[in-house]
């Protein structure tokens, strides 16, 4: 049995800062019919499932894991095929926590199955956190990112979802994980990378700032960015672009006209063309299967950087 670890709070505060923690949904109840038997990519966010009736078995490659009632199972990294009973029942939580570098919180890469019953708080806490949600956001399951409120809701179901994720880290720990550290200790590149968090998408790429920020030279950022996140700083940029275009045509009804101005592109066109070029499907097209199916934006290439 792996010894409990105490929290270990030695990583500098700015790289918690850069640690991008959202909530993408959570759900309580049956298991719907299109994701009985479906392959998923689970490599860039997190599948935390409680089973409460009936079982789910889950295949990576050569690897196969099954989890039963009152078993929670932490979906591995990777590439699965998920083959749920026809009777099963979830407590889904989904969510995204994840360095600069695309790595996730925790290294392990396997699937593990918990026990609910030695881990209470867990259970508990996703059971005050669906509840909040599902009573203000009734019926949004996939969408939930993109859901507007008032402000003291937003931190009251952030609250909720942060104690949930205290819980979650406790139970990783107990069971011997370890956290993931994102590589080396250049301050300095973190602080470029928590500066593009921080501009406007809408924007040009600030490449001036951020050598004022580093006081490193062009070249010598690149490189070194690259080094340490294993991408360029433009590159990195044009990701955080992706993945909000993403958002807004799975979650939003906003035209591809104001998608592509809210991201900077003056003519709709050349937002098509760039969003092709990055995903390999035309805007509205990713739109339509994506609404269609909850499963096709996981077959879509991601970024070349992070294969």
């Amino acid at each position: 049995m792996p010894s409990f670890r105490p929290p270990d709070y030695s990583t500098p505060a700015l790289r918690w800062s850069c640690l991008r923690t959202d909530l993408l949904w959570i759900y309580d109840g049956p298991v719907a019919a299109e994701s009985l038997h479906v392959a998923a990519d689970h490599r860039f966010a997190e599948w935390v499932w409680l089973i409460r009736d009936g079982s789910v078995r889950l295949k990576m490659g050569s690897q196969t894991t099954v989890a039963h009632a009152n078993q929670w199972l932490v979906s591995p990294h990777g590439s699965t095929l998920q083959e749920f009973s026809s009777d099963a029942r979830i407590l889904s939580v989904h969510f995204r926590c994840q360095w600069p570098t695309g790595e996730n919180l925790f290294t392990e890469n396997n699937a593990l199955v918990l026990d609910a019953e030695k881990f209470p708080r867990l259970e508990r806490s996703a059971h005050r956190l669906e509840r909040l949600v599902r009573k203000h956001f009734p019926g949004v399951r996939l969408k939930l990112l993109q859901q507007t409120t008032e402000y003291p809701m937003f931190l009251k179901i952030q609250q909720r979802f942060l104690q949930w994720m205290i819980d979650y880290y406790d139970a990783m720990s107990q069971e011997g994980k370890i956290l993931c550290r994102a590589g080396g200790g250049d301050e300095r590149l973190w602080r470029a990378a928590e500066c593009l968090h921080t501009v406007p998408l809408n924007s040009s790429f600030h490449a001036a700032l951020l050598q004022r920020e580093t006081s490193l030279g062009r070249a010598q950022l690149d490189r070194l960015f690259l080094k340490e996140f294993n991408t360029t700083p433009r590159e990195y940029w044009e990701r955080l672009r992706q993945e909000s275009a993403v958002r807004s045509l799975e979650a939003t009804t906003m035209s591809i006209k104001e998608i592509g101005y809210r991201l900077g592109f003056k003519q709709p066109s050349h937002f098509t063309k760039w969003f092709s070029r990055r995903m390999g499907v035309a805007p509205q097209d990713y739109r339509v299967h994506a609404a269609e199916s909850p499963h096709f934006k996981l077959e879509i290439r991601p970024p070349a950087f992070l294969l």
